[in-house]
């Protein structure tokens, strides 16, 4: 696993999530994240090893790596020189003044929150996110990523106006953060604990609502891309693989191709 040194000067400051917070570095192109309470740079570099099994195409591929001699990952800057990244939560708040996470808890039920915010976006930016919510979603079902926000649902803003940003932020996912899925919680337990966001606690209710699964996945390539890299780390990583088998057994009628 490389080492990146990266000098103060790149240091873009503590990037604060609904369940943690990361140290974050801007160099050359890259971002270097590490860290904070987990495994999440194993995780982003798991998901995207998964992405790259599938058939979706835009997707932001994570590299796992020490940054400064602490565990992460880095990956390289999905926009272009005059684009900016614009998320969900900024666009609302840009709008209205309002926070996005709280108008959609005002909904009663998770399609009238889903129908909210497509509505809000496509009104507002001209973009149809239903297919992007769609991708997202059945992927943080088959990855656990209890973390998918309002801050990293996002759009590309343009000289032309607005585009989906392409997948990516897969920290949370794999029950990685070990400061509420410590390694001692037996794995009933972790998936009694899990919040899914941000339209239902529910992973399978938010997906379904999106209609069929859009991502396929060949399961064949998943088998050298995914678990031979991880049975070849170092640390153990079987308990890992064996979650990852456990969640692609039990969604292959969604994912397989």
């Amino acid at each position: 696993m490389i080492d990146y040194t990266i000098d103060n000067d790149y240091f873009v400051g503590s990037q604060y999530g609904s369940l943690g917070m990361t140290n974050k570095y801007y160099k050359d192109g890259y971002w270097y994240k590490q860290n904070f309470n987990g495994t999440e740079g194993q995780s982003e570099a798991v998901c995207s090893r998964l992405l790259s099994c599938s058939n979706v195409t835009d997707y932001v591929y994570y590299e796992e790596c020490l940054i400064n001699g602490v565990p992460g990952c880095r990956s390289k800057s999905f926009t272009k020189e005059g684009e900016t990244v614009v998320t969900f939560h900024r666009l609302y708040k840009m709008i209205t003044g309002g926070e996005l996470k709280n108008r959609v808890s005002s909904f009663d039920t998770p399609k009238e929150r889903i129908e909210f915010v497509i509505d809000f976006v496509e009104h507002y930016t001209g973009v149809d996110c239903k297919s992007y919510l769609n991708r997202m979603l059945y992927f943080d079902m088959l990855t656990l990523d209890v973390d998918r926000h309002f801050h990293n649902l996002s759009f590309i803003q343009t000289a032309d106006g607005f585009r989906e940003a392409p997948m990516f932020d897969f920290g949370a996912s794999f029950f990685s953060l070990k400061h509420v899925f410590p390694d001692k919680m037996p794995l009933e337990e972790k998936f009694k604990k899990m919040t899914p966001q941000p339209f239902s606690r529910d992973f399978e209710e938010q997906a379904h609502l999106l209609g069929e699964c859009e991502i396929k996945i060949d399961y064949e390539k998943v088998q050298s891309l995914v678990f031979d890299f991880l049975r070849e780390r170092k640390d153990k990583s079987d308990d890992l693989c064996k979650l990852i088998a456990g969640q692609m057994e039990r969604y292959r009628v969604n994912f397989a191709m």
